[in-house]
């Protein structure tokens, strides 16, 4: 007696149909996860402007500075840029009549907690290096207009290392601009921190550089994680 063949049709067409449900279900999933990374991206290149400045308090600065007659804290204000930066201003005393505010300025540039966010990131708020002789010469002309400036002749040293600055006089009064980078995050910065840049700004009366150069030289930055002082240093 002859055998009847087992028809291979319904199998194959089962097999052909499920192949097609897994494929159809494969490029759902796929344009899926490529819509949302797009989302995710226009959404984070949406947001890389700086917010409005806003008032805070001095609490809430990541900086404490020594008592200072001359140059207390006035005011203090904030911004964000995108998820990497964020960036204070310290409105300080100004015990002389020449134009300009004096003022610490903060800018603290954290590493990117995302793949999305290291790949979409906001364009840098400070440059590198921070000043050249032609962007400082525009800067002293506008900060210190008809004060003899100087170049100070070697760099200065505070708890965190090196720093340089430049003096501005009249008759009356002398000015400081100081600037510094921060950037050993495998040594002294926290591990989320990639870099912090300080500069300070102060003009008083008199010609002691030394005092005006006071805050700056004692500040201590009070961010989340601790920051080590460079004398802490010397065995690592």
């Amino acid at each position: 007696m002859p055998e009847t063949p087992i028809s291979g049709s319904p199998i194959s067409g089962t097999a052909r149909i499920g192949r097609r449900r897994a494929a159809l279900l494969s490029v759902l999933a796929a344009t899926t996860l490529l819509t949302s990374g797009c989302a995710g991206w226009v959404r984070d290149n949406l947001t890389q402007s700086p917010t409005p400045w806003r008032r805070v308090q001095p609490a809430a600065l990541p900086v404490t500075l020594p008592d200072s007659r001359d140059f207390p804290i006035v005011a203090a204000r904030m911004r964000d840029t995108g998820a990497v930066y964020k960036s204070y201003i310290v409105v300080l005393g100004n015990p002389t009549v020449l134009p300009g505010e004096n003022r610490l300025t903060i800018d603290v540039q954290t590493l990117p907690d995302s793949l999305f966010g290291a790949l979409v990131q906001p364009p840098r708020v400070f440059p590198v290096p921070l000043y050249t002789m032609e962007t400082l010469l525009a800067t002293t002309k506008r900060e210190f207009p008809e004060m003899t400036v100087k170049v100070a002749d070697a760099a200065r040293r505070n708890r965190y290392g090196d720093y340089d600055y430049v003096t501005a006089q009249d008759g009356v009064n002398s000015c400081v601009l100081a600037w510094q980078l921060i950037t050993d995050h495998k040594r002294m910065l926290p591990e989320r921190i990639e870099a912090v840049r300080l500069e300070y700004r102060a003009c008083g009366v008199g010609s002691n550089i030394r005092a005006m150069l006071a805050p700056f030289d004692g500040l201590s930055l009070t961010l989340p994680e601790t920051v080590l002082e460079a004398q802490d240093l010397g065995g690592m």
